[in-house]
């Protein structure tokens, strides 16, 4: 993906449905309390969004996974990305936010993205993604 914005004044939010503004949601991590936020959470990895932007899809007990030991893939469990599908990468100003932790970046009021990525969830299956 050719990216056209500079690292540093622009973080990157992940999601597999097209809106014009990024709505605070209520976050779950069971790992760690800073995920838990009810927030628009960004990352400063590109390669973190697309990870989100890919959806997902399958069993009612499917998770999606997302560990430092396997590197920028997200891991699905009993589900599978969206095949076929179109995922969008959310440019937003890193002026609005406030670091948590990692990569990982909150703001707590909505946010209008700079600018809307979209991607074919297809294209990036075997670089972003462990399928169990």
């Amino acid at each position: 993906m050719e990216l056209r914005y500079r690292q540093g004044d622009y973080l990157y939010h992940g999601s597999p449905y097209k809106f014009d503004v990024v709505r605070v949601r209520q976050a779950v991590d069971v790992m760690f309390e800073e995920g838990c936020q009810n927030a628009v959470y960004a990352s400063e990895s590109i390669d973190m969004a697309i990870c989100f932007a890919l959806g997902v899809e399958g069993s009612a007990d499917g998770e999606r996974i997302m560990m430092p030991d396997d590197g920028m893939k997200m891991r699905f469990v009993n589900c599978h990305p969206r095949y076929d599908k179109k995922g969008y990468i959310y440019v937003l100003n890193k002026s609005s936010f406030v670091h948590v932790m990692g990569t990982q970046w909150v703001s707590h009021e909505d946010q209008e993205p700079v600018d809307i990525l979209e991607i074919s969830v297809n294209d990036y299956i075997d670089s972003h993604c462990i399928i169990e």
